[in-house]
């Protein structure tokens, strides 16, 4: 290879080489072990009814399903959106690492994070962050519209990237509608860092300026977004987009940011770690001393980010009315990640022997890295872990000949998937659907029909569950007509006088 074709101009081909064998290795690997009715319902978006929105909800853009919409095989669908999924997750770690360290050699910090992300987040964490929810998608289509729009050296951006990156911003806004928040406090901390770090001030209020004018235009789309929901839609706002009052934030904030600790309490020791060895490798090495201040005011504007946008989150009513879940901090998780490894990367990226193969070596990390969470990739073995998680009611929703199976949330969905799944590999034209919360979108196929001639499973111990959808949904009663191991075959009795079925607003 031509000498003039340097690592570091092969560098972004490598990396994104890198991150698509990880993304690749984990959805043939154990990924799907945890897979759940949230993450198999945007499949079902893709085999179903595709919506604008995640079905009954305003808050998550169906970019993934929209994509995914030519692939009607149902395990391949969902293998290409987690992949999808993944890959954006671990790209979004990149883009940060850039999008902060510019300047620097970012893509050892980069790839030494996702690797890490990969090897030390917990198995729960790292399948909401990297196969569940929307944080990962919209960080990485927002970052790659700040990095199109971006001025390059002393060349200002031509208008096709602005506008490039201007999409790709509201796009990531779609997605998640709160993302520009988080990049509005990381701009705000690399601004502060920038100037720390000597960048002239024109240059830092230039970058600070085009971050700031297309977030707040996303963050302007996003908004406008969900305000247009009930047109899109034609279901009502259910998102409580208010704040708690402030004299409740110390309490709220306890409570989301102990919960984030338990769950992340290993990873964080093991962070404390690398940021450790890695400044006292800056304080140690005298060629590398004057790099530990710069390095410590980078990864303090990614911590800074961190704590503002957890702040922010805490304060939210939806996420006290979601019990301060863990993963309302995803975002803030990631920064700290990230800052914790930038401090270990950068005495490897400043030491001229080590720089090189300290760089082959972490792009050879991420995918080992996603060898060693997820396994030796097997689609044998992804199809008996989602036969595990999702098909305890199939044979016996398939014998019954079910039209709708009606139960809990979180039993009806996957039992749907992997149903509509077997039944494809058999070649049956079964059409099941279910019947529980966020089952408004798929009604019209099935309203229609008489009554009587709905074939309903209801899943075994769901029966209070089922009875209060059927109640919902206008089915009520139904009488069970036949016992099976896993569901009781009900039928609708004629309506009462006035009565159709309709849609339920459950909420």
């Amino acid at each position: 290879m031509s000498g003039a074709l340097s690592w570091a101009r092969r560098r972004p081909v490598l990396l994104l080489a890198a991150i698509a064998a990880a993304a690749a290795l984990a959805d043939l690997g154990n990924l799907h072990r945890l897979e759940h009715a949230d993450a198999i319902v945007p499949v079902l978006m893709s085999l179903q009814r595709w919506t604008p929105f995640y079905w009954d909800q305003e808050r998550y853009g169906m970019l993934v399903p929209l994509l995914a919409l030519p692939v009607r095989d149902p395990l391949w669908n969902l293998l290409l959106q987690r992949a999808l999924l993944v890959a954006a997750g671990l790209g979004a770690t990149l883009l940060l690492a850039r999008h902060v360290l510019a300047g620097r050699d970012w893509p050892l910090a980069g790839a030494l994070s996702a690797g890490a992300l990969l090897m030390l987040a917990p198995a729960p964490w790292r399948f909401e962050y990297l196969g569940d929810q929307p944080y990962g998608l919209s960080l990485a289509l927002a970052l790659a519209g700040l990095a199109l729009a971006e001025a390059r050296g002393s060349q200002r951006p031509t208008p096709a990237r602005v506008v490039a990156g201007l999409v790709l911003v509201v796009a990531a806004h779609w997605v998640n509608a709160g993302v520009g928040i988080v990049l509005l406090a990381l701009a705000a901390a690399r601004a502060v860092a920038d100037v720390a770090d000597g960048t002239p001030a024109a240059d830092v209020r230039r970058r600070l300026g085009v971050d700031v004018a297309l977030l707040v235009a996303g963050l302007a789309a996003g908004q406008g977004l969900l305000r247009l929901y009930p047109l899109l839609t034609g279901n009502e706002l259910r998102l409580d987009l208010g704040a708690l009052p402030p004299a409740e934030w110390p309490r709220a904030w306890t409570a989301i940011l102990s919960r984030a600790a338990h769950e992340a309490a290993g990873w964080g020791a093991a962070l404390a770690v690398a940021s450790a060895t890695g400044v006292a490798l800056l304080a140690a090495l005298r060629p590398l001393r004057p790099r530990l201040a710069p390095a410590l005011v980078r990864a303090g504007a990614l911590v800074a980010a961190a704590l503002a946008w957890a702040l922010f989150a805490g304060t939210l009513r939806w996420v006290e009315a979601n019990a301060f879940h863990w993963r309302y901090v995803a975002p803030s998780m990631l920064l700290v990640h990230l800052a914790a490894l930038s401090l270990l990367a950068e005495p490897l990226a400043r030491l001229r022997r080590v720089a090189r193969p300290a760089g082959a070596a972490a792009l050879l990390f991420v995918p080992a890295a996603a060898l060693a969470a997820y396994g030796a990739p097997s689609l044998a073995r992804v199809r008996a872990d989602l036969d595990v998680v999702a098909g305890a009611y199939t044979a016996d929703v398939l014998a019954a000949r079910c039209d709708l199976v009606a139960g809990d949330y979180w039993t009806v969905w996957p039992a749907v998937w992997h149903a509509t799944l077997v039944a494809r590999e058999h070649g049956l034209d079964r059409r099941v659907y279910g019947l529980t919360h966020r089952a408004n979108p798929t009604v019209p196929f099935w309203r229609d029909r008489p009554r009587g001639s709905l074939r309903i499973c209801r899943a075994a111990g769901d029966e209070a569950a089922a009875e209060r959808w059927l109640r919902d949904f206008r089915l009520w009663p139904a009488r069970a007509v036949e016992r099976r191991g896993t569901i009781d075959l009900l039928v609708a009795a004629p309506p009462e006088s006035g009565a159709t079925g309709g849609t339920a607003r459950a909420p």
